[in-house]
């Protein structure tokens, strides 16, 4: 996952929590709902617009890898 632009391990760690463990589980997702799964899990905030733009990187990879 590491391989997206702007992925590094806290987001990894992140997406492990909610479980999205590897590319392919996010084949069906969209950055805002992994946002705010992400924002509840952590009980706050945390996902700025930079972070959800990281999210749609990695999930432009996981579809281009199909």
């Amino acid at each position: 996952m590491m391989k997206a632009s702007s992925i590094g391990p806290t987001m990894v760690r992140y997406l492990d929590m909610i479980g999205i463990e590897r590319l392919a589980d996010l084949k069906d997702l969209s950055a805002e709902e992994l946002q705010m799964r992400i924002n509840d899990m952590l009980g706050r905030r945390h996902i700025n617009e930079t972070g959800r733009r990281a999210l749609e990187n990695l999930i432009e990879l996981a579809l281009s890898e199909d």
